[in-house]
């Protein structure tokens, strides 16, 4: 599956809140139900690795790439340009 940018920043924003979420319900219930204390430690476990492998792909997915002047432009507009393409970075695209 392809994510975009966007995509992978809404769903690490996602899991940073349900993270949030599970923490406050375990101080809730830490001393009532050890079993539920349990499970939402494990998830939140489970959580924060998903959240760091995803933080991870984003930043390897973000560093500087050098393209070309072709490669951001479609294919109809890539013909025109193809002589005059000159490499630019990911920064200077954005």
């Amino acid at each position: 599956m392809n994510l975009s940018f966007k995509d992978l920043r809404f769903i690490i924003e996602a899991i940073e809140h349900q993270i949030n979420a599970y923490q406050e319900r375990l101080q809730v219930i830490e001393d009532v139900d050890e079993d539920e204390a349990a499970d939402l430690g494990n998830d939140i476990k489970f959580l924060e690795l998903l959240h760091a492998d995803m933080t991870t792909t984003l930043e390897q997915n973000t560093s500087v790439k050098n393209l070309s002047y072709g490669e951001v432009f479609s294919p109809a507009q890539n013909d025109k340009f193809s002589e005059t393409s000159k490499k630019i970075s990911f920064q200077e695209l954005v």
